[in-house]
């Protein structure tokens, strides 16, 4: 039995976190972030319900929000203590291959569902929610990138790249292709990686933020 993840599923010298604002748009990004995972959950009980009928399931409380790199891992070691060995990260860590655990009736089946449904609900992966919390992070971001950070970069004397309307950030958001706001500040990498220290961009700021 293989289980995707989707089925069962401020600048200068001033330390990382002081930009304004940051503290209260992370606690609203993980406010949004715990609401998405309590609907996930309910997804994933309407799964269980669907396939053993209306049967109990344990309420779960979160242990840690994890990357996606940990998600593998965290499972196997989650069911393994739940008594299920021999589950493993499949797929480059994108699955659950369950075909090591021995089980042979269908009580030992059920439990090994509902040990699913727990370690699933104890280690979420933070960028699952990634567009959920899109709309909480954009704002900000780009507010950030249009005010105190180029002030920081012109402060220690680095050229300014200016950034794009407000829809053309958005849509690069998070990817390859985002606006780079140190764009011309060098090629000297050493030089950009003071720059990146000492002004932070707003994906650094968050990521940092993160729980």
């Amino acid at each position: 039995m293989v289980l995707a993840p989707g089925i069962l599923a401020a600048c200068a010298s001033a330390p990382i976190g002081t930009a304004v604002g940051l503290e209260a748009v992370t606690a609203k990004r993980d406010r949004v972030a715990d609401q998405a995972h309590e609907r996930s959950m309910q997804r994933l009980a309407e799964f269980v319900r669907g396939k053993w009928g209306p049967v109990a399931l344990p309420e779960v409380v979160v242990d840690r929000w994890i990357d996606y790199a940990e998600w593998g891992g965290a499972m196997s070691e989650c069911l393994a203590a739940a008594g299920f060995p021999g589950a493993r990260a499949a797929d480059e860590g994108q699955r659950i291959d369950y075909s090591g655990v021995d089980v042979e009736s269908a009580r030992e089946l059920f439990a090994v569902d509902v040990a699913t449904f727990e370690c699933q609900g104890r280690f979420p992966v933070r960028t699952w929610f990634t567009e959920s919390v899109r709309g909480v992070e954009l704002p900000w971001a780009y507010e950030y990138v249009t005010s105190e950070l180029p002030s920081c970069l012109a402060r220690h004397g680095w050229a300014v790249a200016e950034a794009p309307p407000s829809d053309e950030f958005a849509a690069r958001w998070r990817t390859d292709e985002a606006f780079d706001p140190y764009a011309l500040v060098g090629p000297d990498p050493l030089e950009r990686a003071s720059a990146t220290a000492r002004c932070p961009a707003p994906e650094a700021l968050l990521d940092g933020a993160s729980r």
